[in-house]
């Protein structure tokens, strides 16, 4: 079977992440789905957006939980990629599903906030329904509990359990410091890279003063990046969200151990690369596979993930991972679907 291309955010490698141009130009790649970040704002409406914080992407300090849509909807989210996406508005998720109806898949990541969304599977999948894209829609989350409530709610519902290691949420590139307001030389550059990336992020954040006035936004960043580890284990401290990932080391048996069903597992692509029996493993456990976000490095990565014959790759480049697909000749249109 062809694997279908799902495109990570939209054609975020062309277009602003999570915006209705990047999912529409998705579309004119010839990517089979694509996936989006739901949240939900402080008056209750579903939006879509990857971070909490506002201020990477608009440039204006904000954080959506705490914000209401209308506040929202005057911020500009396309500027920040190109000034040629300037004025492009935080799309709703009933916007996205209209732009969904054009698909053949589309990934809905659950990104409830610490614990005070309860509510938001309840109202994505009716928000699902109510579009008539049940049968489309696969629900993600890193947030397991998350997925449970999907399944006790409508089992016939696809999900995508997702993981990532918790260093991963902090290490960017030195470029990416810097547009934050850290120096190549700052030592917090080279704390922020280690193994100890998120104690060092903790410490941090217990003791802003010890940064500059200018580090603000690097603050923000931080802050958002743990609030998401804080959302996906609720309850836990920083040691026991550490042990949890100490567990996921082997995902396909992690999961298989949920005591509810599961029908994707979503690792980051380069656990693939590391673990060359994942996808066996997880086919054995009668999971299908969906690697992510694959592209952001190279051609060669795409090239790898589809010779281990994944169900779905999800990925920033569409357009590269479909000349790829049809450079390989392995798959004609016959076999797309999947």
């Amino acid at each position: 079977m062809r694997p279908l291309i799902i495109a990570h955010r939209g054609a975020s490698h062309l277009a602003p992440e999570n915006t209705l141009t990047a999912f529409r130009l998705a579309k004119t790649l010839g990517a089979d789905g694509f996936e989006c970040d739901v949240q939900i704002t402080r008056d209750r409406h579903l939006v879509v957006a990857h971070d909490y914080l506002t201020d990477l992407k608009t440039g204006v300090h904000g954080n959506i939980p705490d914000m209401d849509f209308d506040d929202l909807r005057q911020l500009d989210f396309g500027k920040w990629k190109s000034p040629e996406f300037a004025g492009e508005k935080i799309p709703t998720l009933e916007e996205v599903l209209e732009v969904a109806q054009d698909f053949r898949m589309i990934h809905i990541e659950l990104k409830p906030y610490l614990d005070r969304d309860e509510e938001i599977v309840d109202r994505i999948i009716d928000a699902v329904l109510d579009a008539g894209l049940e049968e489309k829609a696969v629900l993600t989350s890193f947030e397991y509990g998350a997925l449970r409530r999907v399944k006790e709610r409508m089992p016939q519902m696809a999900t995508c359990a997702m993981t990532l290691s918790p260093e991963s949420q902090l290490s960017q590139p030195a470029t990416f410091w810097e547009k934050l307001g850290l120096k190549k030389t700052d030592p917090l550059v080279e704390k922020l890279s280690s193994p100890q990336a998120l104690s060092e992020a903790a410490a941090l954040l217990e003791d802003p003063s010890s940064l500059d006035e200018e580090n603000s936004v690097l603050i923000y960043y931080l802050k958002d990046r743990l609030d998401f580890l804080y959302s996906i284990f609720p309850g836990m401290n920083l040691a026991e969200i550490l042990q949890q990932y100490y567990y996921q080391t082997d995902f396909v048996n992690y999961v298989a151990q949920f005591g509810f069903p599961v029908d994707y597992v979503g690792p980051e692509y380069h656990a693939f690369f590391r673990d060359k029996n994942l996808v066996p493993n997880a086919h054995a456990r009668g999971f299908k596979v969906a690697p992510w976000p694959v592209g952001v490095e190279s051609r060669d990565d795409l090239r790898q993930l589809f010779r281990l014959d994944p169900e779905l790759v999800v990925t920033n480049k569409p357009e590269v991972a479909v000349s790829i697909l049809t450079g390989l000749g392995q798959w004609d249109e016959s076999s797309k679907e999947g």
